[in-house]
């Protein structure tokens, strides 16, 4: 089945509504797709909806936010639930809620050092708010809470009122205002790797490591050279209950292929499965990658 199972939209850090990818999805003749946004199951309902409408196989999912010490792993988890209609997700949205929180007072504390440092005090958080839903408010609160709020948020508020140079890119905005940067330190707590899985497993989900080859810098080479780390790593995974390890779009084909290629061949033998996702973010942003990679997907371990 073409699947691809790593899309975001408008309620984390993608600039599209849930219905408007389930759409993307259809021209790309996708037969599964998979809505992972940060840290939220708030547009999976929409998003299920739609792709039922467009005979496209939805799957619920989201992308969790991890910290692992043991392995130095400060990265993402994704949860697949294929049997959402009949079980939901509750121990996820418990644990996303929590961290939905903690991401919201995160961007308040950064707006805060924005009004200071610009000398604005109207800099505030309703419009981010505005600007997130696309129209005026009031807004209803429960769609409010399931908003996962980024880095991102800020750099386009900013950018979109004149106060960063036109030219500036979100690359550059992390690098010269977050730390060592213009913003004091905001340490942002995350769950642990097995706090993540367990949540994801009670919910008869499947625990999925995405984009592997970034803890690589994207090197096939680097991968080859630092191989038993690496094993390690897949090893610890496998420990908490992983189950699955994503082939991902590494932004060249070539490059793409050799290093899904390395991974499947190392993480196969330890008994993982393997999904497809471009991580595309949609039109605008510098992730817009829904039509450069998918594959045939088996279906999700019975």
């Amino acid at each position: 089945m073409n699947a691809n199972l790593h899309l975001h939209s408008r309620f984390s850090d993608g600039s599209q509504w849930p219905g408007d990818i389930a759409l993307a999805a259809a021209r790309q003749r996708l037969e599964m797709a998979a809505l992972t946004d940060h840290d939220t199951l708030g547009g999976v309902e929409g998003f299920l909806s739609e792709c039922s409408r467009l005979g496209i196989k939805g799957v619920a999912a989201c992308e969790l936010d991890v910290d692992e010490p043991a392995i130095d792993y400060k990265s993402e988890i994704l949860g697949y639930f294929p049997k959402w209609e009949s079980l939901g997700a509750a121990a996820v949205s418990r644990l996303a809620g929590e961290i939905l929180e903690a991401r919201k007072k995160r961007l308040e504390y950064y707006l805060y050092w924005a009004r200071t440092i610009f000398r604005r005090d109207d800099l505030v958080f309703d419009d981010i708010l505005e600007d997130r839903m696309g129209r005026p408010g009031p807004w209803p609160a429960e769609r409010i809470a399931l908003l996962s709020w980024s880095k991102v948020d800020l750099f386009l508020y900013l950018k979109a009122r004149g106060l960063l140079a036109i030219e500036t890119t979100y690359k550059k905005f992390k690098r010269e205002w977050f730390v060592p940067g213009r913003f004091p330190r905001y340490k942002l707590e995350k769950p642990s790797a097995r706090k993540a899985v367990e949540a994801i497993r009670a919910d008869g989900g499947f625990a999925v490591i995405p984009h592997f080859g970034h803890l690589w810098n994207d090197s096939l080479e680097e991968m080859r050279q630092d191989e038993p780390r690496l094993r390690a790593r897949l090893g610890h995974f496998r420990s908490l209950g992983v189950d699955g390890i994503e082939l991902y779009w590494y932004s060249g084909k070539r490059k793409t292929a050799e290093i899904n290629e390395y991974v499947r061949a190392v993480a196969e033998p330890m008994g993982f499965f393997f999904t497809f996702g471009s991580d595309c973010h949609g039109p605008g942003t510098d992730k817009r990658t829904i039509d450069k990679f998918s594959g045939e997907f088996g279906g999700f371990p019975a």
